[in-house]
């Protein structure tokens, strides 16, 4: 597969944009540096203006007053400029990241720990999850949400062809949307992604509030409102009816003190979150400006058309609702108006209206986050190719194949066509590539799963459900206990053979934790009972001996091998898979080039 042209493409791609947007920021500071400037001189005019209403005319307290306006409004407007700041600065972070993770150091991206699964059918064993995992190498997920759905599309075997090819179309209508994806994740990131904010507002939505129980309460926050406006401006013309604020202050607090501890306990589940929900409000314009044409992803931008407004909204009001937490504001508001009564009302009544909307909403950044990132990894391997995926399950091809984690540089591909057979016999030497290869295989069904281009340069395979076994003891003291777990693991891949599940299987050493005879023994009566049933198993084995199963079971078990080469007094490999029973083995060869033995 030839792909350091698209490669270098690629990296004069991100390197140019990862310019322009510093020129941007540079630009931005200086904006934000002549905004500040600014503010201080209009702070300064305003204070100047007030002292000379004291002192000389009148008029000047109006200057004063419109100064004060222009101050607040540039403080919003340097508000709104750190924003585009911040953004800048985020994508220049996320093209940085993505040329480091072209030369494969993506170390700093999360690594989808959390997601390991040790009991999982395949995910383990592919290391799917983890610290240099094929999740770490892909995601660019920035919310809790989309990470686990992402982390779920690798997960999951998909139940027949049609949902693998809806989402091949997906990520090819997303793939070259750049400007889209990179706008979209730098903008998510400037929330962060400390903890599952959507699960606590859902769960705070469906909580009842006290003014349903007290509709009265409506009507009394209302009249009370009007009695202090009315009041205040009295006042203005009669300083005298001022006074009448102290009763109107100590009836409402009457009024509010058997509900106090109640407003605490609704506000504390989402105290703050109106920034998380202004940013997901954002995040659901982005996608409903975008023009799209796959069914799917045109229910994505209408759910967002009708989100983003509404959860503006409820933004709006929690922010306002917050302002509560200000001791000062919290008692005057409520003193002269309620303040919780309404606010309390307003949240209900919003909730009521979007409760069960607001979980699609939610869900749709979760989505976009996740195929974001699949059509990133696509967008990043032009030389990929989608995979083709058919339900009938006959047999398994690969032209080229190749781990997508080992750098093109170093990458051996290798091709493997497999028709009527059933079992693959892979023997070979240590370190000579049978483990690699049944990882890219692996992993490689899990990309076709997920609706991804494959390291391959065709991939035909059927929608079988994968099963592995693949893990070896790290120590002695593990190896009992592992055995046993291997015992476990082959019987629950027997035990959906027999309901007849179509599989692909991918076992490495079976039986590692018995002698010689009995993991012959044991090998020769799985690979019998396998042969019976809808299954593609690749076994990867040192056991020469089982290589006469081909002979015993034509066209259903077939062997391939990995050679090894002694050459010049150094053992080499090439990598290549290719048919039949391997004949060197280098194990005797090393201990006798290490002194270990004669």
């Amino acid at each position: 597969m030839q792909n350091s042209s698209p490669n270098h493409t690629l990296q004069n791609t991100y390197g140019e944009r990862k310019e322009q947007f510093e020129k941007d920021l540079k630009r931005q500071n200086k904006i934000l540096g002549y905004i500040g400037f600014l503010r201080l001189f209009v702070a300064v005019l305003t204070v100047y203006f007030f002292i000379a209403g004291i002192r000389e005319y009148h008029l000047f307290y109006g200057i004063s007053a419109l100064m004060t306006i222009l101050f607040f409004t540039l403080v919003s407007y340097h508000k709104n400029q750190s924003d585009k700041k911040k953004l800048l600065q985020q994508l220049i972070a996320l093209n940085e990241s993505e040329l480091n993770c072209l030369d494969y150091r993506f170390d700093a991206n999360p690594s989808g720990k959390e997601f390991i699964n040790t009991d999982h059918p395949w995910s383990y064993d592919l290391d799917l999850f983890g610290e240099g995992s094929i999740f770490q190498y892909l995601n660019r997920t920035s919310t809790h949400r989309g990470a686990a759905l992402l982390s779920a599309y690798l997960n999951k075997t998909p139940g027949d062809q049609t949902e693998i090819s809806k989402r091949q179309n997906i990520l090819q209508e997303l793939t070259p949307e750049l400007d889209l994806r990179q706008l979209f994740i730098a903008r998510a990131k400037m929330l962060g992604k400390k903890q599952d904010e959507v699960s606590e507002l859902l769960d705070w939505v469906k909580k009842p509030t006290y003014i349903k129980k007290h509709p009265w309460l409506k009507y009394v926050s209302i009249a009370m409102s009007i009695f202090s406006l009315l009041t205040i401006i009295a006042g203005i013309f009669d300083s005298g009816y001022f006074q009448y604020l102290l009763y109107i202050g100590l009836i409402n607090w009457f009024l509010l003190s058997p509900f106090l501890a109640k407003t605490n306990r609704y506000q504390v589940q989402v105290s703050k979150k109106h920034s998380f929900l202004e940013t997901y409000s954002e995040l659901l314009q982005i996608i409903s400006k975008q023009d799209f044409k796959h069914p799917r992803l045109v229910s994505l931008q209408e759910l967002s058309k009708d989100g983003c407004k509404s959860i503006r909204k409820l933004s709006t009001l929690l922010n306002i609702f917050d302002q509560r937490l200000n001791l000062i504001m919290g008692f005057v508001m409520n003193s002269l108006f309620l303040f919780d009564f309404h606010m309390v009302r307003r949240l209900s009544s919003w909730t009521t209206k979007h409760a069960d909307q607001l979980e699609d909403w939610m869900h749709v950044i979760s989505e976009a986050d996740a195929l974001f990132s699949l059509s990133g990894f696509a967008y990043n391997h032009t030389s990929f190719n989608y995979p083709e995926v058919s339900d009938d399950n006959r047999g398994f091809q690969a032209k080229n194949l190749g781990h997508p984690m080992i750098s093109k540089t170093k990458r051996i591909d290798n091709s493997i066509t497999i028709n009527d057979e059933k079992v693959v016999l892979i023997t070979g030497a240590n370190m000579a590539g049978k483990s690699t290869f049944l990882r890219a295989v692996g992993v490689n069904m899990v990309l076709s799963y997920a609706g991804c281009p494959v390291c391959a340069d065709q991939f035909t395979t059927g929608t079988y459900a994968l099963f592995s076994s693949m893990r070896t003891a790290d120590s002695l003291k593990d190896e009992e206990s592992y055995f046993l777990a291997e015992i476990k693991r082959l019987k629950r891949i027997v035990d959906q053979m027999e309901e007849g599940t179509p599989m692909l299987i991918l076992l490495d050493e079976v039986l590692k934790g018995t002698n010689t005879t009995d993991k012959q023994k044991g090998s020769r009566g799985l690979i019998k009972k396998s042969i019976n049933h809808d299954i593609v198993c690749f076994i990867a084995t040192h056991d020469l001996a089982l290589g006469d199963m081909q002979d015993q079971f034509p066209g259903i078990v077939v062997n391939y091998c990995f050679e090894s080469y002694i050459k010049e007094l150094e053992l080499t490999f090439d990598y290549k898979i290719q048919p039949g029973i391997a004949k060197n083995m280098n194990a005797s060869f090393l201990m006798k080039k290490m002194g270990i033995m004669e």
